[in-house]
């Protein structure tokens, strides 16, 4: 089988690359794994052994998908997305332009080539919007309220069109708040990664929400989990909440930071307005029914490892 995905040197990417280039060393399944990579050079091919990843330019030079990017790819792992919500909301027409315009060119790159199934990571934390029941099912109401949000649902359905209309399989992934990145490469974006950052700084935390405002917070080691068990399970279309269905609120996490780092932690408020999402909840349960997945890492656990990961990198 041949993998291909995008946004392998993003965040989640590297933690899937790093297992999938783990299981080919140690005589996991046979796969052939591919990056696609949209720059004029492969931004992380440092970090991907050659032996072990084929890179191939995504885009020609006049901006269309290559037309050999995804020739003989069973599986297209689309993991790449250009904003975060924040910069969404800052440039709402350059995040349809390159992520759902874009991704409409992808899609048809894989009816040309008859690649077999896609796995979509959305979003389970902006795509629903405000929630009147907890925790959130697949079968909720979409309400997103964010330029990030909207973006993610346009291009959901786009895929799920083109799966029908075209006869390949689909697997869309709506993860909760995934943390578990030690060494960001840009501001951190994540509010565990952003506070830790701040405390090895010796920097008071910033609070931009009130401490009841509520996350499902899921550790990238089970993001990762979940999307190879899309890769591998015969689930034909499937939409599936990627969460642990516990609820962490600010105060909760603020508590667990102080006992990690032993020591009381400084807080500085930047706003006092009321978060748009107070809570946002997924229910996993469809994941563990369709794809066996259900998340293993504790929280405590996973902040423990990420905070001694963050200061062995200083």
């Amino acid at each position: 089988m041949e993998i291909a995905i995008t946004g392998a040197s993003g965040f989640i990417g590297r933690n899937l690359m790093q297992r999938l280039m783990e299981r080919a060393r140690t005589g996991g399944p046979a796969t052939t794994i591919r990056t696609l990579y949209s720059g004029d050079q492969p931004s992380a091919a440092w970090m991907f052994p050659k032996d072990l990843v084929r890179r191939t330019p995504l885009y020609d030079g006049r901006g269309q998908v290559h037309p050999e990017a995804l020739n003989g790819v069973d599986t297209l792992v689309h993991l790449g997305w250009s904003t975060v919500p924040a910069t969404a909301e800052q440039d709402p027409q350059a995040d349809q332009r390159t992520n759902v315009e874009g991704g409409l060119r992808l899609l048809e790159a894989v009816r040309a080539a008859g690649v077999r199934r896609v796995v979509f990571l959305s979003s389970g934390g902006t795509v629903y919007g405000p929630a009147a029941d907890l925790p959130i099912r697949e079968d909720a109401p979409t309400r997103p309220i964010s330029a990030y949000g909207i973006s993610k649902l346009l291009f959901e359905s786009y895929l799920g069109l083109a799966a029908k209309q075209h006869g390949f399989e689909h697997v869309i992934l709506r993860p909760g708040n995934v943390y578990g990145d030690p060494v960001p490469r840009q501001r951190p974006q994540g509010v565990i990664e952003h506070w830790m950052a701040r405390i090895a700084a010796g920097r008071p935390i910033e609070l931009w929400n009130p401490l009841s405002v509520t996350r499902d917070l899921l550790h990238v080691d089970d993001m990762v989990t979940a999307i190879l068990a899309a890769v591998e399970h015969p689930t034909g279309h499937a939409v599936l909440n990627i969460g642990t269905g516990v609820g962490t609120s600010l105060g909760e996490l603020l508590a667990l930071l102080e006992r990690v780092v032993g020591r009381p932690i400084a807080t500085e408020v930047r706003s006092a307005a009321e978060a748009a999402i107070p809570v946002n909840v997924l229910d996993p349960r469809r994941a563990m029914q369709v794809l066996g997945f259900q998340a293993s890492v504790p929280l405590a656990t996973g902040v423990e490892r990420l905070w001694l990961q963050i200061n062995e990198a200083r």
